[in-house]
């Protein structure tokens, strides 16, 4: 079920019509993960603070259609959770695509991790909404990537 949905997501975004082009990193949505993948490399990475410079107060992050964080605090505290998990994560930059139309910002990007023994990657489409040059939500589906599709991926870890 995630695959199509994924598979819809993509091809809209793809013909949903005249979009501007942004290079690669340069958008905020890009600036704000290449930022995330430092910080969740420094243990005290994820400070409100760090995360204003990106949000605004009250932005969301929604995952498969629920709102899993509301508001900086919870951005500090998910994010750190899944730091201290001792996981490491990485959202690749620059993504596999990427486009801005307004005050949306579309992507589709992989998302890769590795600990504990195991592998993982996962693929992620969605966007993202603007206030004021600041990100205000997120709202993303991802898939897991079976291993024979995470070892065709090359943005994918393999050990």
């Amino acid at each position: 079920m995630k695959r199509s949905v994924l598979a819809a997501i993509a091809a809209g975004l793809l013909l949903s019509g005249p979009a501007a082009s942004v290079a690669p990193s340069s958008d905020p949505l890009s600036r704000m993960f290449a930022w995330w993948d430092a910080a969740f490399k420094q243990k005290d990475g994820f400070t409100a603070e760090s995360f204003r410079r990106y949000f605004t107060d009250d932005a969301t992050l929604t995952l498969e259609g629920k709102t899993v964080i509301h508001g900086i605090p919870e951005w500090v505290e998910h994010f750190r959770t899944i730091q201290a998990s001792g996981r490491e994560v990485e959202i690749v930059v620059p993504f596999k695509d990427v486009f801005q139309k307004g005050s949306r910002i579309y992507t589709y990007h992989i998302i890769r991790s590795r600990g504990g023994g195991k592998v993982g990657c996962m693929i992620a489409a969605g966007d993202a909404t603007l206030e004021g040059g600041k990100i205000s939500s997120i709202r993303l589906v991802r898939a897991d990537l079976d291993d024979t599709a995470r070892a065709k991926e090359a943005d994918c870890w393999q050990k």
